[in-house]
């Protein structure tokens, strides 16, 4: 395999895939569920407080999840998974063995792995990625779980509203629920409090940003940081990196799948100021 060859990251309204080469081991909260597979071999897991070792080829991490990961500089994929924790909730009765919000050994990470391969060695465009994706995931096609409706629209609003704080009181209002009540389906659902969630789709926001040729620090804005050093510290606290580190290893490999959302840069484009975009998108 070349390892000069340049890092992943695809973007769907639904999921989130990262598959590259982390060189260093990271530290971070979850802000969404997320499945976790060592592409070439077994990667290291320690949760804060533990002196458990986790080495495994697959894992899934429950939103809220705080962990530390070495993959030893071999290729590794993350998936974050949908917010609404459809994709959790079906994937946890697939895995082997689980302990304190981590589970592990899907039973079909040998499928993933050979198709984390190839995609490393031959990307392709998003949405026939996504449909792979969904295969590996979901082999049998079983029916996702319900959600609440509530928590839908909730979340919906969240999304379509990004540069907006809207409060929780709002929000329940909306949905026609009390404020506590709101808040513990929303927790329940989705993993992580309202402001939690709306950090992290602001980070995912902000790179469909740099994707249409956006400088990070304007990207991030578009997407509701308030400024820069509270987009950096919400990166390095939810991935356990920050932003430079993550574009200089992307070096324009991030690829966008239809109906992602481009946040307060809706309507810019290369004739509108922005430098052209390098990577590339879906059809």
């Amino acid at each position: 395999m070349d390892n000069s060859r340049s890092n992943l990251l695809y973007l769907w309204p639904r999921r989130t895939l990262f598959v590259g080469r982390l060189r260093h081991p990271i530290e971070f909260s979850q802000a969404a569920a997320s499945l976790v597979i060592g592409v070439e071999g077994p990667v290291q897991l320690v949760l804060p407080g533990s002196d458990v070792v986790w080495h495994e080829h697959s894992l899934l991490l429950a939103p809220g999840q705080s962990a530390r990961i070495d993959p030893r500089g071999q290729l590794v994929a993350a998936c974050y998974l949908d917010a609404l924790g459809q994709d959790f909730r079906l994937l946890s009765h697939s895995m082997a063995r689980h302990q304190d919000g981590v589970y592990a050994g899907f039973h079909g990470e040998h499928s993933l792995q050979r198709w984390l391969t190839a995609l490393y060695n031959a990307p392709i465009q998003a949405e026939e990625a996504f449909d792979a994706l969904e295969s590996g995931i979901n082999p049998a096609a079983q029916p996702y779980p319900e959600t609440d409706p509530r928590v839908a629209r909730v979340v919906e609003r969240i999304q379509s509203e990004i540069g907006r704080n809207v409060s929780v009181e709002e929000l329940a209002n909306s949905v026609n629920l009390s404020v506590s009540r709101l808040v513990e389906l929303f927790r329940a659902q989705v993993g992580v409090p309202v402001r939690r969630y709306r950090q992290w789709h602001r980070l995912f926001v902000t790179f469909t940003g740099v994707e249409r040729g956006a400088s990070l620090t304007d990207a991030a804005i578009a997407a509701g940081f308030a400024d820069s050093a509270h987009f950096s510290h919400t990166f390095r606290m939810t991935l356990g990196m920050t932003p430079s580190d993550i574009v200089t290893m992307l070096s324009g490999s991030i690829f966008v799948g239809h109906g992602a959302p481009v946040g307060g840069l809706a309507g810019h484009n290369a004739g509108a100021g922005l430098p052209t975009p390098t990577c590339q998108t879906g059809h």
